[in-house]
């Protein structure tokens, strides 16, 4: 199989949550990659950031501003990416909330916010993109999962059981949406550095890097930029057979 399998030139990515961390990295890898990419968040500032960094590499880029939580602002974003480019072939939904408690203590308004952006933000935002990207003839929709789905942790068990919905229901959307050429993977990432999960006190920060890189096969938290390949990988025609499948980058956690 030939690098050029990889490439993806002339194609059109909408990255959610792209302001920061995992979405950010993700979508500077696209555009690196040939693809021209819509940053989408709730901070459009911090995604024209993102997107300044694309232009100056040589890429295109847009900015939209789009919380996922919300319906209304899902046909204006996949709106934005058809006027700009003229097309839609990729959707990595990355955008997403943790809001850590033991289970006695989740209130419900944290559980419907956890459900708003985990579950029914990609869901409808991908119905929301899916005639455009069955447009293209190359659709592939990446959803950003983690390992609490299969292995549920203590402390965060709504976020984990947000995730574990949604990579279920990635394989009935591969299933139902096959015979339109449009692929639905979920790409899982292990324990990685971003604000998301990394506690803001020094000496927590501290302690809590050391024991959770302990727990992997490589001794290190991953980084944002650990998960471009596996990106590009299942956005790419070199995962053309590929759908309804999670793909694991993890350090070696799973053993």
């Amino acid at each position: 199989m030939g690098t050029d399998r990889f490439r993806l030139d002339g194609r059109v990515a909408v990255v959610t949550g792209a302001s920061r961390g995992i979405g950010r990295a993700i979508a500077v890898g696209m555009a690196g990659a040939g693809a021209a990419v819509v940053a989408a968040s709730r901070d459009v500032v911090a995604c024209e950031a993102t997107v300044g960094e694309i232009v100056v590499a040589g890429g295109q880029g847009l900015a939209v501003a789009c919380d996922v939580a919300d319906r209304t602002t899902h046909q204006p974003l996949v709106d934005a990416a058809l006027e700009r480019f003229g097309r839609l072939d990729v959707l990595v939904n990355n955008a997403g909330v943790l809001r850590p408690h033991v289970t006695t203590r989740v209130s419900v308004d944290e559980l419907d916010q956890l459900l708003a952006v985990n579950l029914k933000g990609p869901l409808f935002l991908t119905v929301a993109a899916l005639d455009a990207l069955a447009d293209g003839g190359h659709g592939s929709v990446i959803n950003i999962g983690a390992l609490g789905a299969t292995q549920p942790m203590e402390g965060i068990g709504a976020y984990c059981a947000t995730k574990a919905a949604m990579a279920n229901w990635s394989t009935t959307m591969a299933r139902e949406w096959a015979e339109r050429g449009v692929r639905v993977n979920v790409l899982v990432p292990g324990s990685v550095a971003t604000d998301m999960i990394l506690p803001t006190d020094p000496a927590r920060r501290e302690a809590f890097v050391a024991e959770m890189a302990a727990q992997n096969a490589f001794g290190r938290l991953g980084e944002p930029d650990d998960l471009v390949g596996a990106a590009l990988f299942l956005a790419s025609d070199a995962s053309s057979y590929m759908t309804g499948r999670s793909l694991y980058v993890d350090g070696g956690l799973l053993r």
